[in-house]
């Protein structure tokens, strides 16, 4: 394609050199390889992409779009602002690819990958031809490819989008977070059905207050974006989406009046059964998760499936049949009689809800290891250190991707929260180690962060690090 082609003529500001320069490939990325590629050069959180042109060149990049003209003997083309564009030009590129797929998309603080997941099994349970795009990568046709975003930037996500039209995909259901609605990755796209699973503090270093965080979800609920919305009204801010008119609002929830919900909530070994009704459809279900906040997650999962046309059955057969998400409260069995859960949890809220249900069947001492990220939202560390001494017996220190911070230095911001004793042990795989030497016979060590994350980021490196093969390597029984 010629990238004079890509624009319309009101998008431009400005031309130079050859504009009618055949494109063969996107990319966003200086660092990667590309053929016959077209760079965007935008300023970004930590970078500035017009400062990395030689580097895009030497990688294949032959044209140029910019905010400001660069010293480079590239094409270019000057737009108003790259980011905005960038969406609209991956889906010219890609053939208007938007308009052969039904999106559905899950934002929220908390739950988004359980949630997304729930849902994507019951369009598949429903024979609709369905990919996943989220936390734990891209899926579809059985194959996961790795991201490492919760939503991919806008080149990697409009790829994926037309190789899944490239293979009969119908629906994508997307974890949306809430830097990708500020960001504008994927502006364009109309959702058939969007939700939200909660609101709770999270992403203050680039939102800086509550409000600001909670209006950039809004954006992505109202009309312009999402079809029809299913809002929380248990959510603290619920008010904010059900009385703005700009949002086709339709209610879910347990505690509060709405219009789909769940009731006569019983926890059991390992599992919950409840009672859902979904559009005056009434299901009873029993399955394999815990927490009420997985009761959450099923209710809104099935209120989306409902709404794209899921049959009752398949809502039925995957809520009761369904096996925990990778990385969400998963279950092991250790050689000393204890239990590992292994789970994702890393915002204050997520913290004390796992650590609340896990108190509720522990029978004997709970044990948290955990840490916070570097470089983000600092005055989270202290209240999740009061959060895990309050609820846990034992409280074990470690380290969660400090990025280009010290790991003493969270791990100090964490201690300011912390009531009694605790141990500091910042390599994780000896905080593990320690914990299970801490722990015995009807125990319940909860190593939150990580989940299905296989590295730690330090020091803009990605480090080979699991705690799944922690447990299997100094811990767990293998048979």
């Amino acid at each position: 394609m010629k990238l004079i082609d890509l624009f319309r003529k009101k998008e431009i500001l400005g031309t130079r050199g050859d504009v009618s320069i055949e494109i063969n490939s996107l990319t966003q990325k200086a660092d990667r390889q590309t053929k016959n590629g077209l760079f965007f050069c935008f300023k970004g959180i930590s970078g500035d992409g017009h400062n990395f042109t030689r580097k895009a060149q030497k990688n294949g990049a032959v044209a140029l779009v910019v905010e400001r003209f660069v010293k480079s003997e590239l094409p270019q083309i000057l737009v108003k602002n790259v980011r905005n564009i960038m969406p609209v030009l991956c889906n010219r590129f890609y053939n208007n690819v938007t308009r052969k797929l039904k999106f559905i998309g899950i934002t929220g603080t908390n739950g988004k990958t359980t949630t997304t997941e729930i849902i994507y099994k019951m369009l598949l349970e429903d024979g609709k031809p369905a990919g996943l795009i989220g936390t734990n990568g891209v899926t579809f046709n059985g194959k996961t490819y790795k991201t490492f975003m919760t939503t991919p930037d806008t080149v990697d996500l409009f790829y994926f989008l037309n190789k899944m039209v490239k293979t009969n995909i119908e629906y994508v259901v997307m974890e949306v977070s809430a830097h990708a609605i500020s960001l504008k990755k994927f502006e364009g796209i109309k959702f058939e059905v969007s939700g939200i699973t909660n609101i709770t503090e999270d992403h203050l270093d680039f939102y800086h207050n509550m409000k600001n965080y909670s209006l950039a979800k809004l954006r992505f609920l109202k009309k312009k974006y999402s079809k029809q919305s299913l809002i929380n009204v248990d959510c603290d801010v619920s008010s904010l989406f059900t009385k703005n008119k700009s949002v086709n609002a339709i209610t879910y929830g347990i505690n509060n009046p709405a219009r789909l919900f769940a009731c006569n909530i019983e926890p059991k070994a390992l599992g919950t059964h409840f009672l859902m009704n979904i559009f005056d459809n009434v299901f009873d279900i029993n399955f394999q998760l815990i927490g009420l906040f997985n009761v959450y997650n099923a209710v809104l999962a099935s209120g989306v499936a409902k709404l794209v046309g899921v049959s009752n059955f398949a809502i039925f057969k995957v809520l009761n049949n369904l096996k925990p998400v990778d990385g969400r409260m998963n279950f092991y069995k250790l050689k000393n009689g204890a239990i590992a859960v292994i789970d994702y949890a890393h915002t204050p809220d997520g913290l004390e809800k796992v650590l609340s249900e896990l108190k509720n069947i522990c029978q004997g001492k709970l044990i948290v290891v955990f840490g916070c990220g570097g470089n983000r939202d600092k005055q989270k560390r202290e209240i999740m250190g009061k959060i895990a001494s309050n609820l846990a017996d034992l409280v074990i220190i470690s380290s969660d991707n400090p990025r280009f911070e010290e790991p003493l230095d969270i791990a100090k911001d964490i201690i300011k929260g912390i009531k009694g004793d605790f141990i500091l042990e910042l390599d994780r795989k000896q905080a593990i180690n320690r914990a299970y030497k801490n722990s015995s016979q009807n125990d319940i060590i909860l190593l939150a962060g990580k989940g299905a994350e296989d590295y730690l980021e330090i020091k803009g490196e990605k480090i080979k690090y699991s705690d799944k093969e922690q447990i299997e390597k100094y811990i767990l029984q293998i048979n």
